[in-house]
């Protein structure tokens, strides 16, 4: 890997922003000592004073912020995608980040289109209260069971490659809280290939939204998600990929 580019939406994270930024990127240099890589700041909303200290952050030109007017994770995530100018891209949350997956991943890209850090696989640890763990559980089953695809945290810690981001980017009908699970599903769905890792949630701070709150947004959106008529679009696989399918077909056809 010889640049990266990691996304962190943040909102109303005064008290964790400048040391869990700090922190990481003490963690690449330390990591990766010659990659280039840039930490993208989406701000979102904040009424506290996350954006002076994001923007107090950005002296270091190896952080970019960028600021939109509404709270929405899925709209920050987008953001930071279209402001992404390296080919590799981390999904951080502020209080919710390993460099060991980094690590991880970087060599899983090789083999695979996108990797995910899940904390519902064997040998991940879901530290969270349990009301916000059974919820998780539950939505990811029903994702399972509406779509075609195994993938068992659709918002975890991810690692993906712009050029297939980019293909799908402007398709994505939801816009907060299951922006990143519509993109993971359309993007497997269309058979590229992925990997879960197992990793540790232990978050630093309470939601910043009452439950109860969270659980009604959260509900109309994923009504949103699971109404989509997500099917495979062979025609959006790279041309050399559909090559690449259709000759393993036809191997297989002669030996059957």
């Amino acid at each position: 890997m010889k640049s990266l580019s990691i996304i962190i939406p943040v909102y109303n994270e005064e008290k964790l922003l400048k040391r869990q930024t700090e922190r990481i990127l003490a963690g690449i240099e330390s990591l990766y000592p010659e990659i280039q890589f840039e930490i993208i700041l989406v701000e979102n909303g904040s009424y506290d004073n996350t954006a002076e200290i994001a923007s107090r952050l950005s002296e270091d030109k190896r952080i970019k912020v960028v600021s939109i007017k509404q709270p929405s994770y899925g709209l920050a995530f987008k953001a930071g995608l279209l402001k992404a100018k390296y080919q590799v891209i981390f999904q951080f949350d502020i209080d919710f980040w390993d460099l060991e997956f980094i690590r991880q991943a970087d060599k899983l890209l090789e083999t695979y289109d996108f990797v995910i850090g899940s904390k519902n696989i064997d040998g991940a640890r879901d530290l969270r209260p349990i009301k916000r763990r059974l919820l998780s559980r539950i939505l990811e089953k029903v994702i399972n069971l509406r779509f075609p695809v195994r993938i068992s945290d659709t918002h975890g810690l991810k690692a993906l490659k712009k050029e297939i981001v980019d293909r799908y980017i402007k398709d994505i009908v939801c816009q907060n809280h299951f922006f990143d699970s519509e993109l993971m599903i359309r993007i497997a769905l269309d058979g590229h290939s992925f990997k879960e890792i197992p990793v540790n949630l232990q978050e630093l701070r309470n939601s910043r939204f009452p439950f109860l709150v969270r659980l009604r947004e959260v509900t109309g959106e994923f009504m949103t998600l699971i109404s989509l008529n997500l099917t495979p679009k062979e025609a959006k696989l790279p041309y050399a990929h559909r090559i690449q399918k259709a000759m393993v077909n036809y191997i297989a056809q002669l030996f059957m």
